[in-house]
């Protein structure tokens, strides 16, 4: 317990909620469902909490999104549910997307071990899973701020993921093929 502690700091004590990314794509791609993952590191809130997608990019209009779907864990079985991603004029004038859910339970961070099967569900039941999908089709990659932030805590206790977004839909592929030359030589003698 104390290294966890150690690694993740004591967030429970202090009262607050405090949302860390646990699982994030590398990258954006045009008209593909792009997933991240969140849990509660911090104290238990019923304040709810708030997903943000900004940039000077989304400000212009050059990337768009057209709804989240958020991923509900009740009695052990996930059911995606759909939301609007309204897209809203900040006090500064610039528009991000952003979506409120005031209903959504952070439970408190609990590090022990799931043995089992209530324990693990108990675990999954923690996790905050999101799907977004861009719709971008310029030739260079533009980089967005994801954030999500609980509204018990949206200074410290948010949790923020700059990505790039791109239109190749092959982006992984042209990737691979990129670097074997790097693992795909044989050695010479």
């Amino acid at each position: 317990m104390n290294e966890i502690k150690g690694i993740l700091g004591d967030h429970v004590a202090s009262g607050k909620p405090c949302l860390k990314m646990i699982s994030c794509g590398e990258i954006m791609i045009d008209r593909l469902p792009y997933t991240f993952s969140l849990q509660n590191i911090g104290a238990a809130s019923n304040e709810g909490l708030i997903v943000s997608l900004s940039g000077d990019d989304i400000d212009s209009g050059r990337v768009r999104f057209t709804d989240l779907i958020f991923q509900r864990i009740s009695n052990g079985k996930a059911e995606w549910v759909r939301y609007d991603l309204p897209l809203v004029t900040k006090n500064d004038g610039k528009r991000i997307y952003q979506a409120r859910f005031g209903s959504i339970f952070l439970s408190e961070f609990d590090p022990s071990v799931a043995s089992t099967e209530e324990e693990f569900l108990g675990v999954l039941s923690t996790q905050l899973t999101f799907r977004v999908t861009p719709l971008f089709d310029g030739d260079d990659t533009p980089e967005i701020m994801l954030s999500v932030y609980p509204l018990g805590d949206p200074l410290t206790g948010s949790a923020t993921e700059w990505k790039k977004v791109t239109s190749d839909q092959d982006y992984f592929l042209h990737k691979l093929k990129k670097n074997k030359g790097l693992f795909g030589r044989k050695k010479r003698r």
